[in-house]
């Protein structure tokens, strides 16, 4: 009995922290601004993602405009201007070779456990400063040709785990947490994350590979480069029936400026944002019903002359029949197997600010 009283505590905190993490929903409007201040004001989307070095008092801000804050950090590279950097230098085998597109980023063994305090410590930091969610970017080495070239490379198996990791830690520290791109690892690991961010999925027609974690009622957060005009028409056709949040930006450059873009407004009134879909399939269960046949009594009642007979009573039970409907419904897993890289814009104007000297 001594113990129960801490367990009881303990297993209380836990449900709390469950209870109090965010969880957006899809289709809330969200802005990509790191490296770029927020003029507040302006900000016309519920949810603003920006750099996890921003100060808390921005944050504080942003919360009594309404807005919530997900704060932007690399889990499977560092960056030179980082105030950690040296800390994972220091971790032997941790910081490998230089990312191509970015010779200041290196690419990270993610499988060296030096690795987590670290990563956890860049958590807390967000927790401290009251962001809502936490985005945690470049966990597509396996997939890069500079990391295949490792004696020894990332394997999608050595991802899933590391992932695994982050969603469950970031759940600990009571904070949500989305996944960045890797689309092919999405339904292996959706259970861990809270939401997903994605960049360019409508320039190579993966939108639809976050069918699955949208059904959840989980928010999917996509940004599109290079102005409306050039992808509206690619916008158009894989957002329909696809209720992702899609901010396009006019260049490739991670601004304030953007676009929330509004299917309905630039595809025409056939457009679906695809909670049409959800909203249908919900009614259709809660509608679901068992019919019930009532029963009926027929008394037969014969009088004769001298003789009086007995009522007989012939009681017909309609048996009760339960009609119950399963879907199945048929996952594809499909693993991504382009070997063209994709540039991660993320970084464009942070190094330019921030680089350091």
């Amino acid at each position: 009995m001594k113990f129960l009283l801490p367990v009881t505590i303990i297993a209380s905190l836990f449900l709390s922290n469950v209870e109090a993490r965010w969880k957006p929903t899809p289709l809330t409007t969200w802005n990509y601004v790191l490296g770029h201040d927020v003029v507040i004001k302006n900000e016309k989307a519920t949810v603003v993602d920006m750099d996890v070095r921003k100060s808390k008092q921005k944050i504080d801000d942003l919360h009594k405009a309404g807005k919530k804050v997900i704060c932007y950090f690399s889990a499977g590279t560092l960056e030179d201007f980082r105030d950690d950097y040296d800390d994972f230098k220091n971790v032997k085998g941790l910081v490998q070779n230089a990312y191509d597109d970015w010779p200041d980023e290196y690419w990270l063994d993610f499988r060296v456990e030096g690795i987590k305090p670290l990563i956890k410590k860049r958590m807390q930091i967000a927790v401290d400063k009251k962001c809502d969610g936490i985005e945690v970017d470049n966990l597509d080495g396996y997939q890069m040709d500079e990391v295949k070239r490792w004696k020894k490379p990332l394997t999608e198996e050595d991802t899933i785990k590391y992932v695994k990791w982050l969603g469950s830690t970031a759940h600990e520290l009571g904070i949500s947490i989305g996944l960045k791109n890797v689309v092919g690892i999405i339904d292996k690991v959706s259970s861990y994350f809270d939401f997903a961010i994605n960049e360019s999925c409508v320039n190579y027609n993966e939108c639809k590979r976050y069918s699955n974690f949208l059904k959840q009622g989980k928010a999917v957060f996509g940004v599109t480069y290079n102005g409306l005009e050039k992808h509206k028409k690619a916008l158009c056709n894989n957002l329909n029936g696809v209720p992702i949040s899609m901010i396009v930006k006019e260049g490739d450059s991670l601004v304030q400026e953007g676009i929330i873009f509004d299917g309905k407004k630039y595809c025409g009134s056939s457009f679906k944002t695809g909670l049409e879909t959800t909203v249908k399939t919900t009614t259709t269960v809660k509608k679901t019903s068992t019919k019930k046949t009532t029963k009926k009594t027929t008394k037969k009642t014969t009088k004769k002359t001298t003789k009086k007979t007995a009522q007989k009573t012939t009681k017909k039970t309609t048996k009760k029949t339960t009609k119950k409907t399963t879907k199945k419904t048929t996952k594809r897993t499909t693993t991504n197997k382009k070997t063209n890289r994709r540039i991660t814009r993320v970084k464009v104007i942070t190094k330019v600010i921030t680089k350091k000297k």
